[in-house]
């Protein structure tokens, strides 16, 4: 299988996480995509974004929550989205959540790079900041339950692949004295193999992009 994928975006990071944890990364083969280059990836996918997934069996498949659930069928351990009950929908609103949060720090990062200075919207960039602090509280409220020993599940890899990118980009966010299950167990989550083997990381050749700073009042209050 080919995975299309970038170097910094939390949703690839979120599938390969995925792959490390279940045992699949050895049938999986890594292609860096631009989603700019529409003659390879917008077969792919009509929207033109990553990651997106070629499988064995000629099928493209994307986005990262399809993609998760179609590698969940495809190897011999424990299920880490759960077929049916109370437990699926748990996890699948906890991945829902996670997404929600990177999709809010990629939206607020983009708005404040925009130039010059006069087109940015400060009430965009306003609700975004709502949207990641609430989510925040959200996935603290479900690390209490990570802590406590429940068994990995998807839930808690898209949501340290948010968290990754939130490290990534916003150093500074003062988000763990808030936070304190989620901090305790993201510190011990980024210990595993699967998190340290997929750092994002600056594409080759690219100008590093300017530190991401939030303003000195921003509370998850």
């Amino acid at each position: 299988m080919h995975l299309h994928s970038s170097y910094t975006s939390p949703y690839v990071r979120k599938v390969k996480i995925f792959l490390i944890e279940t045992g699949l990364s050895e049938r999986v083969s890594e292609v860096y995509t631009n989603p700019a280059d529409e003659q390879i990836l917008r077969p792919l996918n009509p929207l033109g974004k990553i990651p997106a997934l070629e499988t064995d069996e000629g099928i493209a498949l994307y986005d990262s929550t399809v993609i998760c659930a179609y590698l969940d069928t495809q190897h011999d351990g424990p299920r880490l989205i759960p077929e049916s009950g109370a437990g699926r929908w748990q996890v699948l609103r906890t991945e829902s959540l996670a997404d929600g949060l990177a999709d809010a720090a990629n939206l607020r990062r983009n708005e404040a790079l925009r130039t010059p200075e006069s087109l940015i919207s400060r009430e965009f960039i306003d609700r975004q900041d709502h949207a990641i602090s609430h989510a925040l509280l959200g996935l603290n409220r479900e690390a209490v339950g990570w802590n406590a020993g429940e068994k990995m599940c998807h839930g808690q890899i898209a949501t340290a692949a948010a968290l990754g990118y939130i490290v990534f980009r916003y150093e500074t966010l003062p988000w763990r004295a808030h936070c304190p299950d989620l901090a305790h167990w993201f510190e011990r989550f980024s210990a595993r193999d699967s998190f340290r083997l997929t750092l994002p990381v600056n594409p080759p050749g690219r100008p590093v992009p300017p530190p991401q700073s939030v303003p000195p009042e921003w509370s998850v209050v």
